[in-house]
């Protein structure tokens, strides 16, 4: 019997090409460039990302049996097939690595812990990984400084950001529209003005004593919104 060395891991989804194409692909580099026996691989695939978190998932298995030491090296064809953005990929390779499974991404060719000669590998492991976490703490940066420039236009064109305060829901487009609480909430602005204190207004309210707080702090948002 020949023990399986090696890992084919596919994820299929309606913005990809089918789990088969992803496996045949997958198959072929491993039998064509690493000269692997079809015997030594064994196939693990899940249907959607959010497949990932089951217990049941392909993607589970393929850690569990990195972890277990039952395999030597994964091949995906993408790095979306095991993460979500750079800094995912970085910890997930990185937690591969640690675990001594070498990791082969078809496109764009990126080979990690694989020391086998025969193997033509134009950068060392710890300046692909060095490069890797730049790229996720770049993406990162990125992905910040873009949300807060959103936050931003959004509050400048007069749209609120965040989540609706008491008394509203939102549109959907930034908007806030009254709901059933909205009554109460200009009640207790009125009951606060007349010299009530918190604690007996949060009470008559049914509210707690920091929703109380919060609609006075922001009481022209309910007599002008």
């Amino acid at each position: 019997m020949v023990e399986t060395t090696t890992a084919v891991y596919v994820r299929d989804t309606e913005a990809t090409d089918s789990a088969a194409a992803q496996r045949e692909l997958a198959l072929d580099y491993a039998t064509s460039v690493l000269g692997l026996d079809r015997e030594e691989i064994t196939v693990l695939s899940d249907t959607a990302l959010k497949g990932r978190e089951a217990p049941s998932s392909g993607d589970q298995e393929l850690f569990e049996l990195a972890a277990a030491g039952d395999i030597e090296r994964v091949i995906v064809r993408d790095a979306a097939r095991i993460a979500t953005n750079m800094r995912d990929l970085n910890d997930r390779i990185r937690e591969l690595l640690d675990d001594d499974v070498a990791v082969h991404v078809i496109d764009p060719g990126l080979r990690l812990g694989d020391s086998r000669p025969e193997l033509d590998t134009a950068v060392d492991d710890r300046t692909m990984l060095r490069a890797l976490g730049i790229a996720a703490e770049l993406e990162a940066a990125v992905s910040s400084e873009r949300t807060r420039e959103g936050i931003a236009a959004a509050q400048a064109e007069g749209k609120h950001v965040g989540r609706p305060p008491f008394g509203f829901d939102s549109d959907g487009n930034g908007n806030l529209v009254p709901n059933e609480n909205f009554e109460t909430a200009l009640a207790v602005i009125e009951q606060i003005e007349a010299g009530d204190s918190k604690r007996s207004t949060a009470r008559d309210a049914g509210i707690t004593r920091a929703t109380v707080r919060n609609i006075v702090n922001r009481k022209d948002l309910y007599r002008f919104g």
